[in-house]
């Protein structure tokens, strides 16, 4: 269609449009059937021309497109000088880290699921009228068992036996279900507080050993060498082992129900692995010895290797920071062993975003807690910069030694050692300095939320007073003056703000400390 064909359209249609005689209506308001069937043409009419103009509207539209494409051709020098000016970048430093994969979800179910996952096959004999039930039912039967409390009631006053427990243990963290899988873990918790207090039992409670946690673990889809990353610290099994005993328990029968749905079975992750959790934490606070200090190492470990799936960064994992806290607190020989752990931990990720996280995953309400993020934030400080020190025991020396690594904090400084490590020089080009500024950065970033980690007091005594005000000198003198915000940058002004922030609350620290006896005012000591 030419462009004189639209217009004469278009005028036709307006005409028609005008030309359209006024009705005054009168005051009359009886709904006659002559009225309302004129009334219902004219609807009709008005909505034939509406649909006909936006016909010819887009007609217009696709015949101006090229005719706008040439006339336009490419943007100006001045225009695009205008453009880069103003525009700038926002996604260099990410809120959020950025994680790995660590639940590979074509492996989920591939040892057992809820399907055939048959108490027949655990190898006990009966005692009582249940388990005679049990041995003779399926599956289905053996969950409604459990499920409905009958299990509960049976043994109120005598021990569950050990296979019972294990197969609940392992049905809770694959069924799909989460009302199944919490009346599971409610059953499971009650029968193991029974069997604890149970005196007259000489036989020792059972516990899941690190065999039973790895089993269910591999078995939601996490590969043997992602959870024992670490050649020092690898169990006494192999998966191997677990895949061998555990055909033993599979129900063979019901081959056809191993292949379950990948996608179904990820959705209930989250919840299966707090009820893990939340029965680990049971078990070591009724059996404080019941894992080794090794055995603890390698489930803290684990914890934080999983607290690193990119699926779960929207779950609060707050069973699994409850279950740290009691392993960290299990720990026998925590003045030697805290180093090794902290040492152990840094090397689980190799970004430098995930390794903040994994510090800040350590919940700080204890103790424990609060020592291992300070020496955790040191080890990685000392990692990403390059220093290759061991880190001190004593707290001016761990100061001192902060002090020190703050000054190879200028974004500068990064950059430099960013080029270096690249293989780029001094001579470097405008490009690449584009490229690796934001990364820069964004270490910088990280760098400095790990000195407020490592700095991050209880109590401010006047010793610690004194290195604060050292820190804030550092960080004026060598990292702040080293920014120069700019408008296309933000990634600039979001370590900037952050400085700021990090200045206030090392000042907040210092007011509410007190000052030494016999001292009114601070004074200024220049750096040596």
């Amino acid at each position: 269609m030419n462009k004189d064909k639209i217009a004469s359209t278009i005028s036709t249609t307006h005409n028609a449009s005008l030309s359209k005689p006024f009705i005054e209506r009168g005051a009359s308001y009886m709904n006659h059937l002559e009225h309302l069937l004129k009334e219902k043409e004219e609807l009709m009419r008005v909505d034939e021309l509406e649909n006909q103009l936006q016909q010819v509207k887009e007609i217009v539209e696709i015949n101006s497109e090229p005719e706008d494409r040439s006339t336009d051709g490419e943007l100006s020098a001045e225009h695009r000088e205008f453009i880069e000016r103003y525009s700038f970048s926002q996604d260099a430093i990410p809120d959020h880290h950025p994680g790995e994969n660590i639940f590979q979800i074509v492996n989920a179910g591939k040892i057992f699921s809820q399907n055939n996952l048959d108490l027949r096959n655990f190898g006990f004999h009966p005692q009582n009228l249940i388990e005679k039930y049990l041995l003779r039912s399926g599956i289905t039967q053996q969950l409604f068992v459990t499920v409905e409390g009958l299990l509960a009631s049976t043994y109120h006053n005598s021990p569950c036996p050990v296979p019972i427990l294990k197969w609940m243990f392992q049905m809770m963290s694959i069924h799909p279900d989460s009302t199944v899988s919490r009346k599971i873990l409610d059953t499971l918790m009650l029968l193991t507080i029974r069997n604890f207090s149970d005196k007259n039992d000489q036989q020792k409670p059972w516990i899941p050993s690190l065999f039973d946690i790895t089993t269910v673990l591999i078995n939601m889809g996490i590969s043997f060498s992602v959870l024992f990353p670490l050649q020092h610290f690898q169990p006494g099994f192999t998966e191997n082992d677990i895949v061998c005993e555990m055909h033993v328990t599979v129900n063979k029968q019901s081959k056809r129900d191993i292949c379950i749905n990948p996608t179904a079975f990820f959705l209930p992750i989250e919840s299966n692995l707090c009820n893990i959790a939340k029965f680990l934490r049971l078990c070591i606070n009724v059996c404080p010895e019941s894992y080794t200090d090794r055995e603890i190492f390698m489930l803290l470990l684990l914890l934080f290797k999983i607290s690193l799936e990119t699926e779960l960064k929207q779950f609060p994992l707050v069973d699994l920071e409850c279950l740290i806290i009691k392993l960290l607190e299990n720990v026998r020989n925590w003045d030697t062993e805290m180093s090794q752990l902290s040492l152990a931990i840094s090397c689980l990720s190799n970004h430098h975003h995930n390794l903040l996280w994994l510090v800040q995953f350590v919940p700080n309400w204890t103790t424990r807690g609060r020592q291992i993020r300070r020496h955790l934030s040191l080890v990685i400080i000392s990692k990403l910069l390059k220093s290759h020190v061991k880190i001190p025991s004593s707290h001016d020396h761990q100061m001192s030694l902060l002090c020190k690594e703050l000054v190879k904090m200028k974004p500068s400084s990064l950059l430099k050692s960013l080029s270096e490590t690249s293989g780029h020089h001094d001579g470097v080009t405008e490009p690449f300095l584009s490229e690796s500024e934001p990364q820069a950065y964004y270490l910088t970033y990280v760098l400095l939320h790990l000195v407020r980690e490592a700095s991050n007091f209880e109590h401010t005594s006047s010793n610690q007073r004194k290195w604060l005000l050292r820190l804030c000198s550092t960080l004026e003198k060598h990292v702040k003056c080293d920014i120069r915000e700019d408008v296309r940058l933000f990634y600039r002004t979001m370590v900037k703000d952050l400085v700021a922030r990090t200045y206030s609350k090392w000042q907040q620290m210092i007011h509410s400390s007190q000052l030494t006896q016999g001292q009114i005012h601070d004074f200024w000591v220049p750096d040596t």
